[in-house]
């Protein structure tokens, strides 16, 4: 007869963008030893695909990750995080102060992590009088396409690259599908750092996890505000 194999309880969390209800299950310690192998390997890539495959597990294949948005996906992973090893998270920041290169620990509520910003009811950025673009928010999959090689400044380019639905002029209208790759990184290659702006305050305005914490450096001794968004400051 084999041991009793436990039956994991099951949650519910509705996801920040369209209200949608998902169910799942806390992770399993196997699922745990990844995510901890993937976090100390410093490999942002390996990170996220450890993250999908986990969110895809304890929620038993109901979401397809990859075409969740980017905010969902760090939403649910909070949820499945704080049902699984609690709410709290201690985290060390280095100082902030000139000269001083001390540390501080901050202790997080998950719980207190909000989301700010709202899906745009205007897709469409004019970057011209006659040339628009219509843009969607970035997929889960436009992330972790991205090479963990590439710049900050790269990045960016290559995920309003993944965010552009269609091009169109006062005569045409292209279709993402209907573009060669070669053909809209001529593109975005020719807009200029204006145009680029444009298009750039579109994403600034994109729902996104947040929270304010507060350190005290051990060398200074000075009590500072750190501002956290993004997966890889809650994973």
């Amino acid at each position: 007869m084999g041991l009793p194999i436990q039956t994991a309880p099951k949650y519910t969390t509705v996801l920040p963008s369209d209200g949608r209800e998902v169910t799942f299950r806390p992770f399993l310690v196997k699922e745990q030893k990844v995510l901890v192998l993937a976090r100390e390997s410093e490999d942002q890539r390996q990170q996220l695909n450890a993250v999908k495959d986990l969110l895809t597990a304890v929620t038993e294949g109901e979401c397809n990750i990859d075409d969740m948005y980017s905010v969902d996906v760090e939403w649910l992973f909070l949820q499945v995080r704080a049902k699984s090893v609690g709410e709290e998270v201690r985290s060390t920041f280095t100082c902030g102060e000139n000269e001083c290169d001390g540390t501080g620990q901050s202790i997080l509520n998950l719980e207190e992590i909000t989301v700010v910003g709202k899906l745009p009811e205007e897709a469409t950025v004019m970057i011209t009088e006659d040339v628009g673009v219509v843009l969607e928010m970035a997929k889960f999959k436009s992330i972790t396409d991205i090479d963990s090689k590439t710049t900050a400044d790269e990045n960016v380019i290559e995920i309003v690259k993944k965010c552009i639905v269609r091009i169109f002029d006062a005569n045409q209208v292209f279709e993402r599908n209907d573009m060669s790759q070669d053909e809209l990184d001529e593109f975005v290659d020719n807009l200029s750092f204006q145009q680029l702006e444009k298009i750039g305050s579109f994403f600034d305005d994109a729902p996104r996890l947040t929270v304010d914490v507060q350190f005290k450096c051990n060398k200074c001794e000075t009590v500072q505000t750190k501002n956290l968004q993004g997966l890889q400051n809650f994973f």
